[in-house]
């Protein structure tokens, strides 16, 4: 009988860095492959699938495919053949040592009955030191939330965490949840975040599992209440690259089918098949789809396909894009003249930030003058402005004379030029007021 192990791997065996190459002895190899392929048999969602996929497999090393002399270059070799057929594969070498002392542990805790708060917290400990993938939480200018979520933890630890992060963002205009480094996680994270932005009493098919575990559709749906409410009504924005992956697809996916959120950025990578890691006597991880998930509205999933952005640009340019994307839409849909102007300036800084207006040094010191109580000075080919009392700020130009803080887009210096240069300074303050400055002599 095949002796292996079937467990997620811990973050922290994850974590550690590549090993040196191990060498890898032409028994061990044919085992290796062995073990590997009987594991896909077993495991893989699709079972006539996965009697193919673990034939060849075993049909590619009798050719001789797999020669390598290490366990590292071996280990790639396989698992880079096997993400062909999905991109969920993958195989690395952790070390048989590592593999027995895990197998050792799962006896330990069966016998040992249910794990200890303790055990549970050592557990979860390094996704705690991650803050459960929740990287950054701000408000934006124009009272945009922004969450920076580099992973989907399992809620039963995060849920805490990840509640903070709504809250923090609940009374924003407009949220953006950024998954441009997101490499995917767990579906129990998917289902909080979708939830709540989606109606209150649960009713709202999110996604559909199908796997050999079960003799029915395992189905996700949005939950009926939810400890940071509900906000169906919010505009939001998801922003993906190529690297976002399993999870990091999944929550845009569905939100993109239900209408429900605007997609910015790149195709990403194209993992719609979850699983978890199975480890081989012969010290190798691999990590094999048991499920893959079905969208009740496309009936499909976005494995090798990947999530189509309904806004493609660069990575890079995803963040501006939806910031330019959101002030667009809320100053559309908003009667107040304060909040208007307010996204009408930070429109404004964006594409200033997006597209830079150059001008000489000759150019921006016409600008530089005594105005009273305050002052524009140039220092290192830099335009700079000075109020009484405080610290010197550099000025971006905009345009038109029209210049902003560095420190703060929510202000604006426009020049007036008279008949003997520029006369006047109106101060625009963020409330709408102007306070006009004269050129002293």
């Amino acid at each position: 009988m095949l002796n292996r192990f079937a467990a997620a791997l811990s973050a922290a065996m994850l974590a550690l860095p590549a090993l040196a190459q191990t060498p890898l002895a032409p028994e061990t190899r044919d085992s290796a492959v062995d073990s590997l392929a009987t594991l896909i048999a077993d495991e893989f969602y699709d079972a006539e699938r996965a009697a193919e996929i673990a034939d060849n497999l075993r049909g590619a090393h009798a050719a001789g495919a797999y020669q390598q002399d290490s366990a590292e270059a071996f280990a790639s070799a396989v698992g880079a053949d096997l993400a062909e057929q999905d991109n969920h594969f993958s195989v690395r070498y952790v070390g048989a040592e590592r593999v027995a002392e895990a197998m050792a542990r799962r006896e330990q805790r069966r016998e040992g009955g249910p794990p200890s708060a303790e055990e549970i917290q050592r557990r979860w400990a390094p996704l705690a030191r991650q803050n459960f993938g929740f990287a950054e939480v701000s408000i934006l200018p124009g009272n945009i939330g922004y969450i920076k979520l580099d992973q989907f933890a399992p809620i039963e630890p995060a849920m805490d965490t990840a509640s903070a992060a709504l809250n923090f963002v609940a009374n924003t205009d407009g949220v953006i949840f950024d998954l441009r480094q997101n490499g995917g996680g767990h579906p129990s994270m998917v289902q909080f975040l979708t939830s709540h932005f989606l109606p209150a009493g649960g009713d709202t098919l999110i996604n559909t599992f199908v796997s050999r575990d079960y003799d029915y559709p395992n189905q996700l749906w949005s939950l009926a209440s939810h400890p940071a409410g509900h906000r169906p009504d919010v505009p939001l924005v998801v922003l993906t690259s190529s690297r976002s992956g399993s999870a990091g697809e999944a929550f845009p996916y569905h939100l993109q089918a239900m209408e429900r959120a605007t997609i910015i950025g790149e195709t990403t990578y194209g993992a719609g098949n979850p699983g978890q890691t199975f480890l081989a006597e012969e010290g190798f991880a691999i990590f094999i789809s048991t499920g893959s998930a079905r969208n009740p509205i496309t009936g499909t999933n976005w494995e090798g396909t990947g999530v189509t952005p309904d806004i493609a640009v660069e990575a890079d340019d995803a963040l501006i894009e939806a910031r330019l994307h959101l002030y667009a839409q809320l100053a559309a849909d908003n009667e107040d003249p304060g909040i208007a102007n307010s996204l009408s300036l930070a429109i404004e800084a964006l594409e200033a930030q997006r597209n830079p207006v150059e001008l000489s040094t000759r150019q921006l010191r016409r600008y530089a003058a005594d105005w009273g109580v305050r002052d524009t000075f140039m220092e290192d080919g830099r335009l700079y402005y000075l109020r009484e009392g405080s610290n010197p700020v550099a000025l971006v130009p905009l345009g038109n004379h029209r210049f902003m803080l560095e420190d703060d887009d929510r202000y604006r210096l426009v020049f007036i030029e008279g008949e003997n240069g520029f006369d006047r300074l109106d101060l625009h303050m963020p409330d709408g007021r102007v306070i006009a400055n004269w050129r002293v002599d």
